[in-house]
C-alpha cells in the first residue's frame, strides 16, 4: 500500500511538471489525464515561451536525478530524439545543492562500521563536488595520505528505485499505445536502468579504475588514482587524490611551463588508444575529469561511465573506416549491418544514397580540413533520418570524441583529432585485416555454423512432430485494437449507467405519487431511488472528470 501511494504521489508530481512545461498532449496520448488535478483542468498553467527542447530540458531538471540522467542518455540517441532536442539535452547539468556534512559523515561511518576518526585523520566538511548521485570530499588517511571520498547521497536509492519503476510502467504504456517504430521503449528503459545502477555501484567503478590502472601501468605520462579497497563499498569509494591543473586551463599550464599543444595531443592519443587498441574507454572525458600534473602527465578520474567495444564491433568499425577511405559504400553498409544498425524493415536504397553523398562531400579533403564534431553530427542526422539503431557504446564514443576534440581545440586552435587518430586507425585496420586474425574469425564463425547445422535436424524433427500432432499454433496480433476495445467498453459502461440513472430518476418520480412507507412526509421508495440515482450520477461525473475528456 505504501509503495502504491509513493508511486501515485510521484506520478502526480511528474504530471504537474509536464503540464507546467506544455507537455499536456503527451498525457492525452498516454491516456493519463485522470492524474491531472481538478484545479489544473479548470485553469491549466501557461508554459514558458521556449523551444520544445528547452522546455523538455527544464522539465527533466525539475524532476530530479533520474530524469537528468535519462535526458543525458537521450542526448546520445539520434534514433529516438531529433537533433534539436538532442542538442538541448546535451546541456543538462548534474549539479545539485550539497548534502549537509554531518549527514555525509553518518553515511561514511555506517558504511565503514566505525567512527570517522578511526579511518581518517582529517575529513573536509566542504565538498569538492556535489552531484545528483554522490558527493565528493577531500580527506587524509591516518598515515598522512591525501585521498578523496566519494559518498552516495543518503536516500537516493529509494528515489531512483521509484522513478525507475514508473519509467518501466510508462515505457509499457508508450509501447502499447503509441507503438513507436524507431525503438523499443521497454528495451531502452531496461538499458537505462542497467547503466544507472552500474553508475550508482561504487564497487563497479572501483573495478573500472583498477582495470585502467593495469592497462596504463607502464605509461608514465598517464596517472590513474589508486583505490583503497579496505575503505570502499558499493556506497563509498576512497581513492588517491590527484592534484593538478584542469586540462582546459591554458593559462595555468603555460605558467607551469607546460606546452598546451603537447597536452592536447597527449589527451587525444590516450583516448584513441583506449578506443582503438584496448576496446575500453572513459565515457565522460570532460575537462572536470582530466588534470595535468606538474611533470606534464595526464591524470584521469571518475570512471563511473565506461564504454566497451567488443571484437565484433571493432571489426565493424574497421569496415566502416576502410569503406569510407576507399569510397566503398557497400563496405560501409556491410559494417552497419554487422553492427545491427540496419534492420530488415529498412530500405537500403535511400541509406546508400545519403551515405554516398556524405562520403563524396568529404572525400579528397585533407585531415586538416575535417573535424570530428561536424562529421559525428552528420552521421547522427543520417541515423535519425533512416532509423538506424546504433549500439549505445558507439553513440557514447561519438559524444566522447567530440568532447576530446573540443578540449584539444581549447588548448591548440590548430589541433585536429583526425590527424592524431590516423596512425591508431591504421593499426586497428592492420590488426583486423591481419591474415591470422581473419583466419581466427573465419574458424570461429565456421564452428558456430557447424554447431547450428548440427542442431537443425533435431529442431526440424520437433517442429514436424508438433505439426502432425496438431500442437502447432499460429498467433495473430491486432495492433492498436486493444486501446479501442478498452475505450468502447468504458463508453458502453457509462451509457449503461446513464440509462440506469435515467430509469431510477423516472421511476422514483412515479413512486413519489404512489402509496407506501412515508419518511419525513415523502414516500420512502422514492427517496431511496433518488439517493441511488445521486450516487450513480456522482460516479459518472467523477469518471468523466478523471478521464480528462469533458
Amino acid at each position: 500500500m505504501q509503495r502504491r501511494y509513493r508511486h501515485l504521489r510521484r506520478y502526480r508530481q511528474i504530471v504537474e511538471v509536464l503540464l507546467r512545461y506544455g507537455f499536456d498532449y503527451v498525457l492525452a496520448q498516454l491516456d493519463l489525464q485522470h492524474l491531472i488535478p481538478f484545479r489544473r483542468r479548470l485553469m491549466p498553467p501557461t508554459p514558458p515561451e521556449q523551444t520544445r527542447g528547452a522546455r523538455l530540458r527544464a522539465a527533466l531538471e525539475t524532476l530530479g536525478p533520474t530524469f537528468v540522467k535519462l535526458g543525458q542518455i537521450l542526448s546520445t540517441r539520434p534514433d529516438i530524439v531529433p537533433e534539436d532536442i538532442a542538442q538541448e539535452l546535451s546541456l543538462l547539468q548534474d549539479h545539485v545543492p550539497p548534502v549537509d556534512a554531518q549527514a555525509i559523515i553518518r553515511e561514511v561511518e555506517r558504511e565503514l562500521g566505525r567512527p570517522l576518526e578511526e579511518s581518517f585523520a582529517l575529513f573536509d566538511s566542504e565538498p569538492l563536488a556535489a552531484a545528483s548521485i554522490g558527493q565528493v570530499h577531500r580527506a587524509v588517511l591516518r598515515d598522512g595520505t591525501e585521498v578523496v571520498v566519494k559518498v552516495r547521497r543518503p536516500g537516493i536509492e529509494d528515489v531512483v528505485a521509484t522513478d525507475l519503476e514508473i519509467l518501466e510502467s510508462l515505457a509499457g504504456l508508450i509501447e502499447e499505445r503509441l507503438r513507436p517504430e524507431r525503438f523499443s521503449p521497454r528495451e531502452f528503459v531496461e538499458e537505462f536502468t542497467r547503466v544507472l545502477r552500474r553508475e550508482m555501484d561504487y564497487h563497479l567503478e572501483a573495478g573500472n579504475i583498477e582495470r585502467f590502472r593495469r592497462a596504463w601501468a607502464n605509461e608514465p605520462r598517464v596517472r590513474i588514482p589508486e583505490v583503497y579497497w579496505e575503505l570502499t563499498t558499493s556506497r563509498l569509494l576512497v581513492m588517491e587524490y590527484i592534484r593538478g591543473v584542469k586540462v582546459d586551463d591554458r593559462d595555468g599550464l603555460i605558467q607551469r611551463g607546460i606546452d598546451p599543444r603537447d597536452v592536447a595531443r597527449l589527451g587525444a592519443e590516450v583516448f584513441l588508444r583506449m578506443v582503438l587498441i584496448d576496446g575500453v574507454f572513459h565515457g565522460d572525458p570532460h575537462p572536470g575529469n582530466l588534470f595535468v600534473m606538474d611533470d606534464g602527465s595526464l591524470g584521469i578520474i571518475d570512471f563511473g561511465v565506461v564504454g566497451r567495444l567488443d571484437r565484433e564491433t571493432m571489426s565493424s568499425v574497421a569496415d566502416l573506416f576502410v569503406g569510407v577511405t576507399r569510397r566503398d559504400t557497400d563496405r560501409v553498409l556491410r559494417g552497419l549491418i554487422r553492427l545491427g544498425a540496419l534492420g530488415d524493415d529498412i530500405d537500403l536504397r535511400p541509406v546508400r544514397r545519403d551515405l554516398e553523398e556524405l562520403i563524396d562531400r568529404h572525400y579528397g579533403k585533407s585531415l586538416k580540413q575535417l573535424e570530428f564534431g561536424p562529421l559525428v553530427n552528420e552521421v547522427l542526422q543520417l541515423a535519425h533520418r533512416h532509423r538506424l539503431r546504433l549500439p549505445s557504446d558507439l553513440l557514447l564514443l561519438g559524444k566522447a570524441l567530440v568532447t576530446i576534440e573540443g578540449v584539444g581545440k581549447s588548448l591548440d586552435p590548430e589541433f585536429n583529432a583526425l590527424e592524431v587518430a590516423k596512425p591508431w586507425a591504421k593499426e586497428l585496420v592492420r590488426r583486423q585485416l591481419d591474415p591470422s586474425a581473419v583466419a581466427h574469425r573465419a574458424l570461429a564463425e565456421g564452428v558456430e555454423y557447424l554447431q547450428l547445422l548440427g542442431r537443425l535436424p533435431e529442431k526440424l524433427d520437433r517442429s514436424l512432430t508438433r505439426l502432425l500432432r496438431g500442437e502447432l499454433q499460429v498467433r495473430f496480433l491486432h495492433e492498436g485494437l486493444d486501446r479501442t476495445v478498452q475505450r468502447l467498453e468504458r463508453t458502453s459502461n457509462r451509457v449503461a449507467m446513464a440509462i440506469v440513472l435515467a430509469a431510477l430518476i423516472v421511476g422514483s418520480g412515479i413512486v413519489l405519487q404512489a402509496q407506501g412507507p412515508i419518511w419525513w412526509g415523502v414516500p420512502a421508495l422514492g427517496v431511496i431511488g433518488f439517493v441511488l440515482a445521486a450516487f450513480i450520477g456522482l460516479g459518472l461525473v467523477v469518471g468523466i472528470l478523471r478521464s480528462g475528456r469533458f
